[in-house]
């Protein structure tokens, strides 16, 4: 398995801005590959693909690398003799050429762009782009230009190996202070923000996500991946880079944890981040799309033990006199496996402290319509075939089964209030009540807590011991 962490020179920066201010102009920015090879792709099927034909100019010839692979089924790639004329005949002259640099942004921007190894023609572009890059006067070129970020990535990075490239590249990535950016790196390697997007740079991005268990573990490292999967951070246009990568980003992360509890500072990190890349998997299913079940279960396991917390949390602020013993009895059902989803719905005042202990919005909620007090809110739990929703502030406990007509669907945004008031037979109070609902009474002694865990073991076939559900103090 390689090293993942490469220390960096710490004045890179100061590098970069000599060269750039040093230097003159570099390869450029990148072309519009598609206009440029199917101009070059017309010039050669105009003279059906001959090599030895005088039409084409040199820069027809210095362009072939752009019309190699245009599209499925069209492109030079399939037209053997003209490749390898190109490869063994004109790239070579081309290094005696004043100015082989030219030559050199389409290798380079092809290669980058149209990153596969398995393909024979890619591995002879491979090798040949390498041999050009290495040779002392393209090298030589490289460092009077702007592109001297370059040197390094072609020389000391070695990108040019199909093989290598992208994990020297993932280590280098890896390896930077964690107070340096992408941004950073990109600029000091001359490269633009299309390079994030090619082939290659996802290929090295699926290489950092193999790093061992004992790099993934670490908070700069789930910072790191989370800023490298995201373009455009920040931007109406943030989007996630690789798509199809999800499944091994989101398994790269949470796998060290699909056993044990990671310290509390890299389970906010990777919440956080998370829910910032992918969305809450408990309903944003598009954004988890194809990753793997013991991914999602993780992540909404977390989701669900912080949503009860909030919950909790909101109680604390807004006085309900019996939060302890609520967040005592659920915590105990959650921490033994039996709590499958939960969902808060809030009155106003309620989302307002919401507000203040969640101020990044990271935390999804529902709003509650009609009248009801303002600091009210309700914790909806799933337990089995079983949803609870239990109401603060002297409301009650209400259970119905999840696959009711009448049992408020999880996750949405709002609710109307007698959605959430339900009509149901399972009836806490075994007829002796009008309503069905349990009050929370006698909260010291166990009261409803006792009746509540009998209710629970009687329909969902789950034990507590009463003691175990009740605060240690009280317990005491």
């Amino acid at each position: 398995m390689p090293q993942f962490f490469v220390p960096l020179p710490t004045d890179f920066d100061q590098l970069a801005l000599a060269a750039r201010t040093k230097r003159g102009g570099g390869l450029g920015k990148d072309p519009d590959l598609r206009t440029v090879g199917e101009r070059t792709y017309t010039v050669f099927q105009s003279v059906q693909f001959q090599p030895q034909s005088q039409l084409p100019r040199w820069r027809d010839w210095r362009n072939v690398p752009y019309a190699l692979w245009i599209r499925p089924g069209r492109g030079l790639h399939t037209h053997t003799p003209l490749t390898d004329h190109y490869f063994d005949v004109e790239l070579p002259q081309a290094l005696t050429s004043r100015r082989p640099l030219k030559w050199g942004r389409g290798l380079l921007h092809t290669y980058l762009q149209a990153f596969n190894p398995d393909n024979r023609v890619f591995q002879k572009l491979a090798k040949t782009a390498r041999q050009f890059f290495l040779d002392p006067r393209v090298l030589a070129s490289l460092s009077d230009t702007e592109a001297f970020g370059l040197e390094r990535l072609i020389s000391t990075l070695d990108v040019l190996d199909p093989l290598n490239g992208p994990v020297h590249v993932a280590n280098d990535i890896l390896g930077m202070p964690a107070d340096k950016t992408l941004k950073q790196w990109q600029d000091r390697h001359a490269l633009t923000s299309g390079f994030w997007l090619n082939d290659f740079c996802k290929q090295a991005f699926l290489e950092a996500l193999r790093a061992p268990e004992d790099v993934r573990c670490t908070l700069n490292y789930v910072k790191r991946m989370c800023e490298w999967a995201m373009h455009d951070a920040g931007l109406p246009s943030q989007r996630l880079r690789y798509p199809l990568c999800r499944d091994e980003f989101a398994y790269s992360l949470l796998s060290p944890w699909f056993d044990r509890n990671p310290p509390q500072d890299v389970k906010n990190t990777l919440l956080s981040e998370l829910l910032r890349t992918l969305g809450d998997p408990r309903h944003n299913h598009a954004g988890w799309l194809g990753v793997r079940r013991e991914a999602i279960e993780t992540a909404s396991r977390w989701l669900t033990s912080r949503t009860m917390d909030a919950f909790f949390e909101i109680l604390r602020h807004t006085d309900d006199d019996i939060g302890p013993y609520r967040r005592r009895f659920w915590e105990a059902y959650f921490h033994a496996g039996h709590i499958l989803e939960a969902w808060i719905a809030l009155g106003e005042q309620a989302v307002e402290q919401l507000q203040q202990i969640d101020p990044a919005g990271e935390l999804s909620y529902a709003k509650i319509l009609g009248k009801i007090a303002p600091n009210q809110c309700v914790l909806m739990l799933r337990m089995g075939h079983l949803l609870f929703c239990d109401w603060s502030h002297q409301g009650r406990l209400r259970a119905i089964s999840a696959n009711a007509k009448q049992a408020p669907k999880l996750y949405q945004t709002e609710y109307e209030l007698f959605q959430l008031r339900f009509p149901t037979p399972l009836d806490f109070n075994a007829g002796l009540a009008d309503d069905p609902g349990l009050l929370h009474l006698h909260s010291e002694l166990g009261g409803w807590q006792d009746t509540a865990r009998r209710f629970i073991g009687q329909h969902l076939g789950f034990h507590l011991e009463l003691a175990d559900l009740m605060p240690s103090d009280s317990a005491n």
